[in-house]
């Protein structure tokens, strides 16, 4: 039983992954990354030279388009991450308004070191 449970929630997950709107831009991506190479095979044909140019334009797009793929799936993370880091330093501000920090001894020579920082 219970390795027809693991069966059917990893069968659930590449079914969901495969259905997902990533993976149909991942799909594009891929599909316009071919049609780029048969547009350079169809331009230059044997002519190594002219598909040297080609082949590299070819892959730039194809990670530009996969990055930003990746970009759009991360996006609601980054923004939430950034979103608590603003508040974390909001809150910051706010508390050393309320209770301002304690100054820092400082040394009364060059060789002597402050009370605090033994």
């Amino acid at each position: 039983m219970r390795v027809f449970s693991l069966f059917v929630v990893v069968a659930i997950c590449l079914i969901t992954a495969t259905t997902s709107p990533q993976a149909d831009q991942y799909k594009q991506c891929s599909a316009d990354f071919d049609s780029c190479l048969k547009a350079c095979d169809d331009e230059h044909g044997i002519d190594t030279a002219g598909r040297a140019a080609c082949v590299p334009t070819c892959s730039g797009k194809y990670a530009a388009c996969d990055a930003g793929v990746a970009y759009d799936k991360a996006k609601p993370w980054v923004e939430e991450q950034a979103g608590k880091t603003k508040k974390f330093f909001e809150d910051l501000m706010d508390r050393l308004k309320k209770e301002p920090a304690e100054p820092l001894d400082t040394p009364t020579g060059p060789d002597e070191p402050t009370k605090k920082s033994i």
